[in-house]
């Protein structure tokens, strides 16, 4: 039986010109249509929460959200012994 493990990850653009990837596995179809939304309203969100909680190796805020992928992955078992 196929099992499809389906993913989000988004890249974080920091203000000292850095990057960090974040994914989230195993997210559910029924969330999948507001990816694009959720993530044009983190970027047009003033919070300083998300500023403060996200920073880079040196310290720096994020700027913003400047990628997001959404991956779905088919398994198969073909083997169980």
């Amino acid at each position: 039986m196929a099992e499809v493990v389906t993913s989000v990850r988004v890249g974080l653009l920091y203000q000292d010109g850095t990057t960090r990837n974040y994914t989230f596995e195993g997210v559910a179809d029924s969330v999948l249509p507001d990816v694009v939304n959720k993530i044009k309203a983190i970027n047009a969100n003033s919070d300083d929460n998300f500023h403060k909680t996200f920073v880079s190796n040196d310290g720096s805020p994020v700027l913003r959200i400047g990628s997001g992928q959404i991956t779905g992955v088919e398994e198969i078992v073909i083997y169980e012994g």
